[in-house]
């Protein structure tokens, strides 16, 4: 299966394949290659890695690696890159770093393996050897120390009737490491060689292969030397290729003499009846199953204990004996059932060795059995109480055990190094700047290169050691030498040392999306362990054993001095780049870049990639951000592309990105920390990086567009270079936010985005006959606190409602910008670029509305003329009157957009109908409209008696009537509404704290600060000799409606005084008459709870509300001769039923 849409690194696109029980592609036969070459000129992953520390080549699952095709110069000996990927266009092999985002190609088997090299019963009975020959599974070996060349100890092999060792999986390699005398320093030619074909390696005798075990490195195939011929070799017995003419020792290997009769037993020397003898030790293997605790019992009651293992050949000895065993599990006598965290052997032996399984330890705890079958010999924790056969061990009879190593008085750390009495290395933090972090790989390397390894910690005591150490920056993280880089593998030490201690911070290790495979010390948790990305820059941790000789450390590989050009652009091979500390939009940035004669930058190698990072990592890292655009863009497909045009044949994607979050990630940032890359909306500001040729002429001026052609479709508004329109006149239009996104996209467009005042203004100005509000393409979908625009262009206005945002709404909503759930449906409003149409012979479709110099223009219910000579406020007015028409009013925001065009166009204010010297000192407009909507600049009106013009910032000033401005005069098709007649009477007195305003035969006080349950609203009505609000009529509702304006930044919703009674009665509280209603679609409810009315501040429809929220109200009083006294009033004598019923609708009965 070939996944060519997908990028995943190398763990993921394993993870993928298993998901589909499957694996990365094995090639282990040339047909396979073939078949592979040419499918696609692309790169993908293949099973292919060196992620065991300590071994070589291998193919994830277990496949042999026994076919060689890489690529020239591969692999590399970067030691990070330990990831294998396929060319397919050559079918070329190339190693990695595991973090790259590539394609992957899984491979499900088709077949078993083959039945023989498979144990069966005939394999498994007794047979007989020559003399010296160690029988193993139908199959006699004997290793030979005389030294001679590949070819000769082949025919030395075949003379005796066998043939040079042919391994076929983990237990006969186990077998030949343990038992037949193999050394750490041996070096013995086996029948492993690729003598026939280069590069594809065939057993000798024939036999499939099956199973590979390399040295690390290996095969290695150096340069100008013919290494065609495989020995076993080092402290594991490891396969390392070398030239046949080597002369090195052998092991043969053959079929039996015969079979034994199965009655025939195996008694060794020192042992019980049925136990096997390995070194100083017999051991039983035990086919009951048993509980941890009954194994120790069982094992000590035959004068043994249950197993331990000291080291690696007794643990392959061990793998022998049970790697076939039906059973899933063998106890064996570790645990950290005495101290959570420690694993120790049951009879107090030190731990030596482990040899732990997948994701193990891992901050598991219980008891520690060893794994049969595909993962013979691992180690799991599993619960104690868990049943299964085991291991017993004790020692041959009549032999001493080797004494321990004598131990002289403890060497001492060198300078600068820390230690304690309780341990035997010494240890040294090193921080010295983010200039000179490492990934987890350089740490190791730095390490290494001095004598020592990365940390290793195997007690509380050398815990407490490290966290003592003096720490420059105490809140950091520090690479350890703990690492779970092998997936079928547990977690390891970097030295090779046993896992039996483990301090991991809560909630850790958890392998964060797939991809932290590296441990650290957390400054932040007293340095508990946490695990990384392995390709995070941090500090470091080293270890050196006492006593041993420290070694210098090494040059740093990476020059930290950078050529500059004169402009400051620094110099790398053939390239100019700028590294930008302002951040900007992503279209903003590549103008900046394009003024500078480049653009963002292309990113083509990995070379080039870590020398963009490392100069953002040493220039300023944090300070500036944490991350930066480069030119890559991600197309709505999915498709990555450079914005120059240049083939991207390079990826270096963090974990899990591209995600496409919202679907509108279409620009791509690098990340300071870690130099990898993630998509983003192209409107967040980020800093940047720009790269020109070194020898690019300058230029101080930015390339010029090219002029939009065309126009817009028809019915579309055209507004500068982009077309609008709302969709959403019928019920089945209504969308929600992300459905009318996609509607928009499918008109090659997207939700709106404003970019201006100006723009702003023009949509407002179409949007008087907009009955409902509509999406935008602003919203914080993606919660990250930052709303952005859905096609990536720069945030660059707003025009927030009051109390917005607020950040509990996703997505937002025009007119006034307020936000709401992304699922609520409503209007949407689109828009194109006009580039997208007509693009020969267009058809303009231009609403944007003119005044004209001379004449009237109509808009809404009123015609406009724009009065271009200059004239003081009086001349102005007197103009306009001599055309029957007054200085323009503005009602409400849709003439208030409107006009603010027209001044933005001239450049000009305008005088409005508004001076207080001619309306008895209050600011009124002139054509005796009320004031129903203002937009005062911040601070006005600044006079008492002054004139009032229309800046071209778009607000209301005051200013001297004698200035000379321009003016729009203004003709109304609607007769502006007479006040009501005046009943006589008085109002109460009104002070700072409370205004009454008079209507017919009443008195209105309209609370807008206070918030107050219906009755304690009513109550404060009361106090005040006044009752909560009875609306007679559409007059009285449109008059409370005017002057709610007035007292509010924004629809609000108020308590009136009517109420549901027991009766189920609506009854206004001062016990009018309701013979006038005006209920919101849709009510009034029939719960029995809402029994309380409130009424919308922006349109006064009613609804019914819970009685106990708090809401602002208004109250009414009717007009009286005299003074009300405000304070002592009587309560009438129906005030006491009112309240208790509504104590018992507030309390739910």
């Amino acid at each position: 299966q070939i996944n060519s849409n997908s990028a995943l690194t190398w763990y993921q696109a394993r993870k993928s394949c298993q998901q589909q029980h499957a694996e990365l592609l094995s090639i282990t036969e040339l047909h396979e290659q073939s078949y592979m070459t040419g499918k696609l000129n692309s790169e993908f992953w293949i099973g292919l890695n060196s992620l065991n520390p300590n071994g070589g080549w291998q193919w994830i699952g277990g496949s042999p690696f026994r076919y060689l095709n890489w690529a020239p110069g591969s692999p590399s000996l970067e030691s990070e890159k330990i990831c294998g990927m396929l060319h397919t266009q050559n079918g070329k092999w190339e190693n990695q770093k595991c973090d790259r985002k590539l394609g992957y190609i899984c491979k499900k088997e088709n077949s078993s393996l083959d039945s023989s090299i498979t144990p069966s019963g005939e394999l498994t009975k007794p047979i007989k050897c020559s003399n010296g020959w160690i029988p193993y599974s139908g199959h006699c070996y004997m290793i030979y120390r005389v030294s001679k060349i590949w070819k000769e100890a082949l025919s030395s092999c075949r003379k005796q009737g066998g043939d040079l060792a042919s391994i076929h999986n983990i237990e006969e390699y186990s077998f030949t490491v343990s038992q037949l005398g193999y050394k750490p320093t041996d070096g013995l030619w086996i029948g492993l060689n690729d003598l026939k074909i280069q590069m594809y390696f065939e057993w000798s005798d024939g036999t499939p292969v099956t199973y590979t075990k390399w040295l690390h490195e290996e095969p290695s195939h150096i340069n100008n030397r013919r290494e065609d011929c495989v020995i076993m070799k080092g402290k594991d017995g490891y396969w390392a290729d070398e030239v046949c003419e080597k002369k090195l020792g052998y092991i043969c290997k053959m079929k039996p003499l015969a079979e034994e009769s199965e009655e025939v037993e195996i008694n060794f020397p020192g042992c019980q009846k049925g136990w096997i003898r390995h070194g100083f030790y017999c051991y039983s293997v035990r086919q009951t199953s048993v509980t941890f605790s009954e194994a120790k019992k069982i094992c000590e009651e035959n004068k043994g204990y249950l197993v331990t293992v000291k080291d690696r050949y007794e643990q392959a000895f061990l793998t022998v004996q049970i790697g076939f065993s039906p059973a899933e599990y063998f106890w064996i006598a570790l645990s950290d059932v005495e101290e959570q965290g420690t694993f120790k052997w049951a009879n107090g032996e030190p731990v030596l060795f482990t040899h732990w399984n997948s994701g193990m330890p891992g901050k598991e705890s219980g008891c520690v059995a060893m794994r049969t079958g595909t993962a013979a010999g691992l180690w799991d924790v599993v619960n104690c109480e868990k049943k299964s056969m085991f291991l017993c061990k004790q020692l041959a009879e009549g032999l001493t055990p080797p004494p321990p190593p004598t131990t002289t008085s403890a060497p001492s750390c060198p300078d600068g190094w820390h230690s304690s009495v309780y341990t035997s290395s010494c240890f040294k933090h090193f921080q010295n700047g983010r200039n000179h972090m490492k990934t987890w790989f350089d740490a190791r390397d730095f390490c290494r290169a001095i004598g020592g390894d990365l940390a290793t910690v195997h007690s509380e005591e050398e815990q407490n050691v490290i966290k003592k150490l003096d720490k420059t920056y105490p809140y950091t993280s520090l690479w350890m030498g703990i690492n779970a880089l092998e997936p079928d593998r547990g977690f390891t030490w970097s030295d090779g040392s046993p896992v039996n201690y483990e301090n991991w911070a809560d909630g850790e290790p958890n392998n964060y999306e797939g991809n932290e495979k590296c441990g650290v010390f957390d400054g932040y948790t007293d340095m508990q362990w946490n695990d990384l990305f392995c390709e995070t820059l941090c500090d470091w941790i080293c270890q050196i054993k006492k006593g041993a000789t420290l070694k210098p450390e090494p040059s740093t590989t990476f020059e930290y001095t950078y050529k500059v050009s004169e402009d400051g652009w620094v110099i790398y091979e053939d390239k100019e780049y700028y590294f930008s500390h302002n951040t900007l939009p992503m279209e903003k940035a590549r103008e900046y870049c394009r003024k500078n004669s480049g653009d963002l930058v292309v990113i083509e190698s990995e070379s080039e990639r870590k020398f963009v990072w490392r100069y953002v990592r040493n220039s300023f890292y944090y300070e500036y951000g944490d991350a930066l655009y480069i030119g890559l863009r991600v197309s709505l497909d999915k498709k990555f592309s450079w914005m120059d045009g240049s083939p991207v044949n390079y990826v270096a994607w963090a974990p899990n990105e591209p995600n496409f979050a919202n679907n509108d990630e279409n620009c791509v940032v690098m990340y300071t920390r870690t130099g990898s890359w993630n998509d983003l909306n192209c409107g967040a500001p980020q800093c940047f990086i720009c790269e020109r040729l070194n020898n690019t002429i300058r230029s101080t001026v930015a390339p010029t567009s090219l002029a939009p052609l065309g126009g817009c479709p028809q019915n579309w508004l055209l507004f500068n270079n982009k077309c609008f329109k709302i969709f959403g006149s019928t019920e089945n239009e209504l969308l929600t936010w992300h459905a009318a996104r996609t509607a928009c996209q499918k008109l090659e467009g997207n939700l709106a985005s404003i970019l201006s005042e100006e723009e702003q203004a023009f949509l407002i100005s179409h949007f008087q006959d907009v009955s409902t509000d509509t999406w935008i393409g602003l919203n914080d979908v993606n919660s990250e606190y930052t709303f952005l625009w859905t096609d990536g262009t720069g945030v660059y206005y707003t025009n927030w409602a009051k109390g917005f945002p607020n950040y509990l709404f996703e997505c937002c909503k025009c007119l006034l910008l307020g936000g709401t759930i992304c699922p609520h449906t409503t209007k949407l409003l689109c828009h194109v670029f006009i580039l997208f149409y007509f693009t020969t012979d267009p058809k303009l479709y231009n609403f944007q509305a003119t005044v004209p110099v001379f004449g009237f223009a109509h808009y809404g219910k009123s015609s406009y003329s724009l009065i271009s000579s200059r004239m003081n406020w009086e001349e102005a007015q007197k103009n306009c009157k001599a055309e029957y028409s007054e200085l323009a009013s503005i009602l409400d925001p849709y003439s208030q957009s409107f006009l603010r065009l027209q001044v933005l166009n001239i450049g000009q204010p305008v005088w409005l109908g508004l001076n207080s010297n001619v309306t008895k000192g209050f600011y009124q407009w002139t054509d005796k409209w009320k004031i129903k909507y203002s937009n005062w600049a911040i601070g006005e009106p600044k006079q008492n008696i002054a004139c009032v013009y229309l800046d071209v910032d778009g607000t209301w000033k005051t200013g001297s009537c004698d200035e000379k401005y321009f003016s729009i005069c203004k003709r109304s098709d609607v007769v502006a509404p007479t006040d009501p007649l005046q009943l006589p009477g008085k109002c109460p007195t009104s002070d700072i704290r409370r205004s009454w305003i008079p209507f017919r035969g009443h008195c209105y006080y309209i609370e807008s600060s206070a918030i107050e349950s219906w009755s304690q609203a009513s109550l404060e009505c009361t106090r005040l000799g006044a009752s909560l609000v009875s609306i007679e009529d559409l007059a009285e509702m449109n008059f409370l409606l005017d002057h709610m304006d007035a007292f509010v930044d924004d629809p609000e919703r108020f308590w009136i005084g009517l109420y549901k009674n027991v009766d189920g009665d609506w009854t206004w509280a001062d016990n009018n008459a309701v013979d006038f209603v005006n209920w919101k679609k849709g009510e009034p409810t029939d719960g029995y709870s809402e029994v309380c009315v409130d009424m919308d501040a922006s349109d006064g429809s009613w609804q019914t509300y819970f009685c106990f929220f708090g809401k602002k109200f208004i109250c009414k009083i009717p007009k009286s001769k005299a003074t009300v006294n405000r304070d002592g009033v009587q309560l009438s004598s129906h005030w006491p039923l009112l309240l208790l019923q509504l104590v018992a609708w507030n309390s739910g009965y």
